[in-house]
This record gives C-alpha cells, sequence and structure tokens, in this order.
C-alpha cells in the first residue's frame, strides 16, 4: 500500500517531486564536496608510512639531512631487546625521464626490511631478486616520468647527476598504497651511491622484542648520545598532523559553513512542497486514515525521495570533487612521503546521504502538525497561496534581534578566545539566515511605498506577492546569502593569506639577483656539494657576489621546523613584513652576531620563550644554548620558521654544504644577462639551476596557492551549488503557482506582464538575501583573517576586497535569474482554464 500510495504521487505530481529531488540532490552535493574538499592529508600519507613502516615501533633518526654513519646503526641491530633493526636513507631527489622532471622521495633500505612486513614490503619490499642494483618507480612515478622498466633515468642528488636503471614498475600489488606516492626504492647501497652520501643512513626502524620496548628506547637513547632523536615509527604523521592542523582548522570552518548552506538547500527543496503536502494530510484524515497511518506514509515518501536523490546527489558532488577540486598538495612531498590523491572514505558518503535524508524527513513531516484535532479541515480550506507559510511580523522582529545577539556573541568570543572563531564563524552564518525576515519586512514595506508611485504592473504584482514574510522566499532568500556569506568570508581570508605570503616570499628572495639551487620546489633546504663552484661564479663577468645560504627542515618537538640561514652580510636577514614582535633593526644586529635565533610565534609561545631569553635547541652537534632576538610569522610554513646566520650554522650543524647562492649582479646588468652568465658557469653541474628572482617568486606563489586552494575550492562549489539550487527552488516555485498566475489572466493580466513580474519578484528575493550575506560575509571574512594570524601564525592582513564582493553577488543573482528565466515565461504562458480547474 505505502509503494501504491507513493506510486499514485509521483504520477500526480511527477514535476513537484522532480524538482524537489533536484534541490535535495544540490544540497548533498554540496555537503560531500566540502567533506571531499576538507579531506586531511593524513588519509593517503598514514598508508603510506605505514606501509613502510610495518611492525616496526620505535625509530633513531638524525637531525640533519645529511643523516648518521651507518656504524650507529649497526651498533642498533646489536642492542639487547632488538628483534628487526633497518636502516634507511631518505634523500630528496629528482627523476628525469622522457616526460620531464619530477621531485621525488629516494627511499634506501636493506632487504631485511622485508622482516617488517609492511604492507608495502611484504609483495616486493627491497628484495634483491627484483631491484638488484636498479630503482623502482611505483606506478604514478613511472607515469609522471614516461620511464619504462628496463629503461635508463636520470636522478640528481645533491647537485649531481647520476644514471640508473628502472628495475621494475610497481603497482598496488606490490607495494599497496604507495603506487601513488612521489618516492622510488631501492638497495640501500645504491640509494647511498645515488645520494652522494657513502656510508650514510637518516633513520633506523626497530622492532623490539614483545615486552622489550622500554629497555630498547633507553638504549636507543644511550645510543643517540643527545646528537640523534629517538621516536615513534610514526612520527612522521605526528609530524604532519602539525603541518597539516592551521590548514584543517581553516577548511573546517568553511567545511561547515558549506555543510550547513547544503543543509538548507534540500531543507528549502522540499519546504516548497509543505503546503500541497498539508492537504495530502487533510484528505487522507478524511478517507479515514488515522494518525498512525498517516505519519508512517508520509515518513515512507519522505524516505524514498530522500534516499534516491540523496544518492543522485552524492554522484554529482563526487564528479564536482574530482573536477573542480584540487589533489592532495604535492609541494610538501620534499618533507613527508604524501599521496598525490585524497582518499574518500565509505564514511564520507553515507554521512552526506544521511544528511539529505534528514532534511528530507524534517521538512516531510512538517504536515504531521496538521494531525491534531480540527486541523485537516483547516488545511482543506487553507489557499494554496499561503498553505501555512507565513511568518508574521512579531516573530520576524524577534529573529532581527535574535541575529544581532547572535552576531554580538560571535564577536565577544572571536575575540577572548580567538581558537573558538571555527564555532563564530558558525554562528555568524546563523545570524545571516535568522536577520532575513526583518529585512523581508523592510522590502515589503519599500516594494509597497513604490507600487503606490510608480505604475508598473510587475512592480505591483510583485509587491502583492511579497506583501508578507513567506517562509519559502525567507529559506530562498537565505541560500543566497548563506552562499554569499560564505564565499566572502572564505574568499576573503583566502585571499589576505595569499597576499601576506607574496609578500613574505617577496621580500625572502629579494636579497639576491639570481638563485642558484638544486631546482626543486623544496623550500630551498636541500644542500649540495659546490666544490669551487662558488668562486668561479663570483669572478664571472656582470657579477658582484656570491652568498652562501644554508636551509633545511628539522624536528624539534611536535614541529617539523624550517631552519633558515642567512649570510651576516646579507641586507636582510630576516624579512621586515613578518617580524611579531621584537625591534626590527636590533633583531637584525643581533642576528648578524653569534648566539642569536629569530624563531616563529607559535613555537615560542608553545615553549614560553620571550625576547632576550634563552632557549636550547637540540642541533646535530648536541644541544646549543641560543638567545630570541624576535619572534616571527610562521614565514609560509605552516610548522614555522627558525632563523639564524650561516656561521652559528655551519659550526653546530657541523657542515659548511650550502642549499642555494645567491648572487648579486653589477648595476647595468640584466637578470636574463646574469642567468645566462651563471649558466654557462653551472654547465658541467647538471644538477644545479638558476633561477632570476621573479622565477622564484613565481614558484614559491605557486605553492602559496596550492596550500591554499581548499579554501577557493570550497568558495567556488558554494557559489556554483547556490546558483543551482535557487534556480531549482525558484523554478519549483514558479510552478506551483501556476493556478495563481491563471486565476491573474482571467483578471486581464497577459504573458508578458506576469513574466516581468516574476523576473522582478526573483531578483528583489535573490538581492535582498545576497546582500544581507554579503555584509554578514564581510564581518565574518574580518574575523577569520584575524584568526589566520593568531591561531595559525600565518602573515593574513585584513583587506577588504567590494570587487570581489559585488561578482560573487552578481554571479548567484545572475546565473538564478538567467536559469529561471525560459521556465517563468512558460508557466508565465499558463491557460486560464487551469484557474477554474482548481
Amino acid at each position: 500500500m505505502l509503494f501504491h500510495l507513493y506510486g499514485r504521487r509521483l504520477r500526480f505530481h511527477t514535476v513537484q517531486e522532480l524538482l524537489a529531488g533536484c534541490g535535495i540532490a544540490v544540497g548533498v552535493a554540496l555537503i560531500l564536496g566540502v567533506m571531499l574538499a576538507n579531506a586531511s592529508l593524513l588519509g593517503s600519507t598514514e598508508r603510506t608510512i605505514s606501509g613502510v613502516i610495518g611492525l616496526a615501533t620505535l625509530e633513531l633518526t638524525a637531525r640533519s639531512n645529511r643523516g648518521f654513519s651507518r656504524d650507529v646503526a649497526e651498533r642498533v641491530e646489536r642492542l639487547r631487546g632488538v628483534q628487526v633493526a633497518a636502516p634507511i636513507l631518505q634523500e630528496n631527489v629528482a627523476i628525469v625521464g622522457p616526460k620531464g622532471r619530477l621531485s621525488v622521495q629516494l627511499i634506501g633500505a636493506p632487504p631485511k626490511l622485508l622482516l617488517l612486513n609492511g604492507t608495502a614490503t611484504q609483495n616486493l619490499g627491497v628484495a634483491p631478486s627484483v631491484l638488484g642494483q636498479g630503482i623502482g618507480l611505483p606506478t604514478g612515478v613511472a607515469k609522471a616520468t614516461g620511464a619504462h622498466a628496463g629503461e635508463e633515468v636520470t636522478v640528481l642528488s645533491a647537485g649531481k647527476s647520476h644514471r640508473g636503471m628502472v628495475s621494475a614498475v610497481l603497482g598496488p600489488g606490490a607495494v599497496g598504497s604507495v603506487t601513488e606516492s612521489p618516492l622510488v626504492v631501492t638497495l640501500l647501497g645504491v640509494a647511498q651511491e645515488l645520494a652522494n652520501r657513502p656510508g650514510r643512513v637518516t633513520q633506523v626502524l626497530v622492532k623490539p622484542n614483545s615486552g622489550d620496548q622500554g629497555i630498547v628506547k633507553r638504549e636507543l637513547q644511550q645510543v643517540a648520545a643527545g646528537r640523534l632523536n629517538v621516536v615513534p615509527a610514526n612520527n612522521e604523521l605526528t609530524l604532519l598532523s602539525a603541518i597539516a592542523k592551521p590548514s584543517n582548522q581553516a577548511t573546517i570552518m568553511f567545511a561547515l559553513i558549506g555543510a550547513m548552506v547544503g543543509f538548507l538547500f534540500t531543507f528549502n527543496a522540499i519546504l516548497l512542497t509543505v503546503a500541497e503536502r498539508r492537504r495530502y494530510v487533510a484528505d487522507l484524515r478524511m478517507q479515514g486514515y488515522d494518525w498512525q497511518q498517516v505519519l508512517v506514509i508520509l515518513g515512507f515518501e519522505a524516505l524514498m525521495l530522500g534516499v534516491a536523490a540523496s544518492v543522485a546527489g552524492v554522484l554529482l558532488g563526487y564528479v564536482l570533487a574530482r573536477t573542480l577540486f584540487h589533489q592532495v598538495p604535492v609541494y610538501l612531498s620534499f618533507a613527508f612521503p604524501v599521496g598525490d590523491k585524497q582518499i574518500a572514505e565509505v564514511s564520507t558518503f553515507a554521512l552526506a546521504i544521511g544528511c539529505g535524508v534528514l532534511a528530507t524527513m524534517l521538512a516531510s513531516l512538517l504536515p504531521v502538525f496538521d494531525l491534531r484535532s480540527h486541523r485537516s479541515r483547516d488545511a482543506v480550506l487553507r489557499q494554496a497561496s499561503d498553505g501555512g507559510k507565513e511568518i508574521n511580523n512579531l516573530t520576524a522582529v524577534r529573529l532581527g534581534m535574535c541575529a544581532v545577539a547572535l552576531a554580538v556573541v560571535a564577536t565577544v568570543a572571536a575575540l577572548l578566545a580567538p581558537h573558538v572563531t571555527v564555532v563564530s564563524g558558525v554562528v555568524l552564518a546563523l545570524a545571516t539566515v535568522c536577520f532575513i525576515p526583518w529585512m523581508f519586512i523592510a522590502v515589503a514595506y519599500a516594494l509597497r511605498w513604490m507600487s503606490e508611485r510608480i505604475m508598473s504592473s510587475a512592480l505591483v504584482l510583485a509587491a502583492r506577492e511579497l506583501r508578507v514574510v513567506n517562509l519559502p522566499m525567507v529559506a530562498l532568500a537565505g541560500v543566497g546569502a548563506l552562499a554569499i556569506y560564505g564565499s566572502v568570508a572564505v574568499g576573503g581570508a583566502r585571499h589576505d593569506l595569499l597576499r601576506g605570503l607574496n609578500t613574505n616570499f617577496r621580500e625572502y628572495l629579494g636579497t639576491a639577483d639570481l638563485w642558484v639551487t638544486t631546482g626543486g620546489n623544496d623550500l630551498t633546504t636541500n644542500s649540495f656539494q659546490p666544490g669551487a663552484l662558488q668562486t668561479s661564479m663570483a669572478h664571472a663577468p656582470g657579477v658582484a657576489s656570491v652568498r652562501s645560504y644554508q636551509g633545511e627542515l628539522m624536528d624539534i618537538g611536535s614541529r617539523r621546523i624550517w631552519v633558515i640561514a642567512r649570510s651576516p652580510e646579507n641586507p636582510a636577514i630576516i624579512p621586515p613584513s613578518q617580524l611579531q614582535s621584537g625591534n626590527l633593526a636590533l633583531a637584525d644586529l643581533r642576528l648578524r652576531q653569534s648566539g642569536w635565533i629569530a624563531v616563529s610565534d607559535a613555537f615560542a609561545q608553545e615553549n614560553h620563550l620571550r625576547i632576550g631569553g634563552r632557549y636550547q635547541l637540540r642541533t646535530p652537534s648536541g644541544p646549543q644554548s641560543f638567545r630570541i632576538a624576535a619572534t616571527l610569522t610562521n614565514m609560509g610554513w605552516p610548522s614555522g620558521a627558525l632563523v639564524l646566520n650561516t656561521h652559528d650554522y655551519g659550526r653546530d650543524w657541523q657542515t659548511p654544504e650550502p642549499s642555494a647562492l645567491e648572487v648579486l649582479l653589477k648595476p647595468g646588468v640584466s637578470e636574463l644577462a646574469g642567468k645566462r652568465t651563471i649558466e654557462s658557469v653551472l654547465a658541467d653541474h647538471p644538477g644545479l639551476a638558476v633561477q632570476t628572482r621573479r622565477q622564484r617568486e613565481a614558484q614559491y606563489q605557486s605553492n602559496s596557492k596550492e596550500a591554499v586552494a581548499a579554501l577557493g575550492e570550497i568558495s567556488t562549489l558554494l557559489l556554483i551549488a547556490a546558483a543551482l539550487a535557487v534556480a531549482a527552488a525558484l523554478i519549483a516555485s514558479i510552478w506551483q503557482r501556476r493556478p495563481e498566475l491563471a486565476s491573474l489572466k482571467i483578471q486581464g493580466y497577459d504573458r508578458y506582464q506576469l513574466w516581468r513580474a516574476l523576473l522582478l519578484e526573483s531578483a528583489i528575493v535573490l538581492g535582498f538575501g545576497c546582500a544581507t550575506g554579503a555584509i554578514f560575509g564581510m564581518y565574518g571574512h574580518a574575523l577569520a583573517s584575524r584568526w589566520l594570524t593568531i591561531s595559525t601564525g600565518s602573515p593574513a592582513p585584513f583587506t577588504l576586497s567590494v570587487l570581489q564582493v559585488v561578482l560573487d553577488l552578481g554571479l548567484v543573482a545572475g546565473i538564478g535569474l538567467i536559469v529561471i528565466a525560459l521556465p517563468g515565461f512558460v508557466a508565465a504562458r499558463v491557460s486560464p482554464l487551469l484557474a477554474l480547474q482548481e
């Protein structure tokens, strides 16, 4: 009987159900899209790391990318309580194949890594019988470089070039999830040769005997002797969590806003059918159905519609996510073994479908209130144009006051506790919706005043329709308002963050005309052996001077810190715009002296550091005491940065190797001319590359855009979904008003008058809804930018872009009006006989 009744409903209300289903599908697509956009790096990376470490629980790691002696690893193998100890060498290299160059992590390990039973090694690992003296390329790397098994590729490492044979292309059956990671694997000895690190390793994976975990950890600390780190084997995930946390927090806030919009889309789509459903309930009651039966019928029909539409929405959201959204940011691949694809969990799809079904059920069951005594007759007698959808003025005013109160609460919470700004953003979104009914009253008064003074049939009809606060129209305006709110807040914060990052990198790279590096996308952290190169470059025509730059990534606690070492002769050791606290001139002077460092503000707060105070930094040569010269932003690296001079770095990191050479040209020498000169000097160094300052800036700016891509994608998806949902809701609303339009035709209005009235009415509703969203969105933008600066340490100075706000407004309203223009004209051609039939 339930299927029979719903079948009858579909036959008689096909278009209405289809439009409601379209609205629900768009809402679910938005919910799924923002959840996929907010997918964490941890999913793919956890699989990669777990596939390598297997059963290992402890790890001995170097504090420098130059690693430590293999002799130390052999000592670990002989420790009491150690069941398996697998030394590994990790090095950032570049693979050059027929299709081009790709930056990857080279991993060299001994055959005993098989004993750890990692998913990436249990079927292959680093078995000599498979790899021999060659390298194994995961299918993703092989595809990107065009390399095939049995062919040679060029391996660029530490400024030098080597030829390597591709022994195997490794698919999922061989290395599991690692197949999509930017890695290459080989035997330890081969890796040491390719990386120019003879007899060196960077870590030792350790599997203790059962029950000997504590004993082995203490023994490892003795071996470390204060110069190496003893950490859990999955420490990479802890470090990546710290890297991903600021970005995840930002996208979570905006994803919640997006999910709220999607939920409202779904709710609004079914809300437009409430009037007809109330009449349906009245019919059922008069036919003798009791309230339990009616409740089951309504619930079943809502479930069927919600499931079907939600499944369609999931498919649409998945397509949007895969076509519009970026993959996992690969610029992190030089620091972590990140995969290049987001992982879509089944729970994500289930949650999106659940939200769609829940919203459908809630809106569909509103007629349940008619099951109270005498309400069936009331529902039948109620006019179709009303359908119980009117909100009285007193309620609208109360909602407006509630919106103001919510905005105040959001502001106070964000100012007193910046870490709850995520909640404040959601509260502001609720305030935006609550403010719409009050705006509706103001617009209704304005329209009535205008219709009395301007002779326009379209204006008169629009004023009559909007004379009261209409629930579907409020929901429709709320959809546009939330979309604009989210887009302005997200897009504005993204713009501020990009501007701050670009300013930082412009100042950071502006100390030289040309940069000589290993050419990787690595934040200038890959060192190389220059030999006599620096002297040769300094004597080249047109070159004024050449300075050494040193830097790398260093694990300090739960952070992977970006270490920056600048020459004392450098005109600016820290970018001026990145100073958080301290005197810039004094800090610059101190950093040129021995024993001073500048650190990111978040790191300083975490370790309770103050300017002038001391900090014991665990360097590769052992603990060293430094004083704090200033605190900075995170310098564009989420975990933070540490700045010192090259003299201290060379002494405490025990290396003269630079990670870049800064070249200053003589006055009058162009960057291109200087670049050609340096390229001739580097002719015998294929592992090194020279870039002009502008080229290097463009590379860093590309990284910045990729780092905040999720914010832009959520903003774009909000606008696209809003335009589609608004158009579907307007079409559904117009379709239901055909009897009313037919009645107006009997009164003498022609099709063109009705069409203009429909367009004007839609423009008014969307206009004031989007304007409300823009006002609250600009305020949310200010709070979001402040939160980004305080909570993440990122440079994000607030700047209002009025042009972008206007463009967002025009996009949502314009697309909505364009889409409904044709359906509106078709509805305006309705036959007057329909009014008589009703």
